[in-house]
């Protein structure tokens, strides 16, 4: 996910595999949530068989601070926690 937001766009599979205990239908429903918000854009790949990137929009790209500070925060937490 770190991947992600660092490059700004990843496919469905990419995202999957950077977040395996998340089920699909989880993960569909918040990338839907997502794009609905504005902080994600769905771009469909051309071709067979059909594959979706996922790309940060500049709202997107706006939260990355938020988000890397969570991401310290649980971290950190995680590891104190043992």
């Amino acid at each position: 996910m770190r991947e992600f937001l660092r490059r700004g766009q990843a496919t469905y599979s990419e995202l999957s595999a950077a977040l395996p205990t998340l089920s699909d239908k989880v993960l569909s429903d918040r990338l839907a949530q997502l794009t609905g918000a504005g902080v994600i854009e769905r771009h469909r790949i051309p071709g067979w068989p059909p594959r979706v990137r996922y790309i940060l929009t500049n709202q997107g790209r706006a939260l990355e601070p938020v988000v890397r500070s969570m991401w310290e925060w649980g971290t950190a937490r995680r590891d104190a926690l043992g």
